[in-house]
């Protein structure tokens, strides 16, 4: 949109495409959250890893995105086999 105007050239069907994907993302992200607010209130929901700096540790990540310093090996959840 920003190109567009600096530009002096609209495009309809592009702004239009453009929203109803965003629509489509914005519902699907509703969806999530939802689902997410149903695990939670179940208690399905593991904490969240957190390296040394406080920064979230990602799932199958090495490293701490935010410091560097090497994640420690995952350990597995209660009655997973090794």
């Amino acid at each position: 949109m920003l190109e567009m105007y600096r530009r002096d050239q609209f495009r309809q069907d592009l702004l239009v495409d453009r929203c109803t994907e965003l629509a489509t993302i914005e519902d699907r992200l509703g969806e999530i959250d939802l689902l997410l607010a149903a695990a939670v209130s179940r208690g399905r929901t593991r904490p969240a890893a957190r390296c040394e700096c406080g920064a979230p540790i990602f799932w199958g990540s090495k490293f701490c995105a935010q410091c560097g310093r090497p994640t420690a090996a995952p350990a597995s959840a209660p009655g997973e086999s090794a």
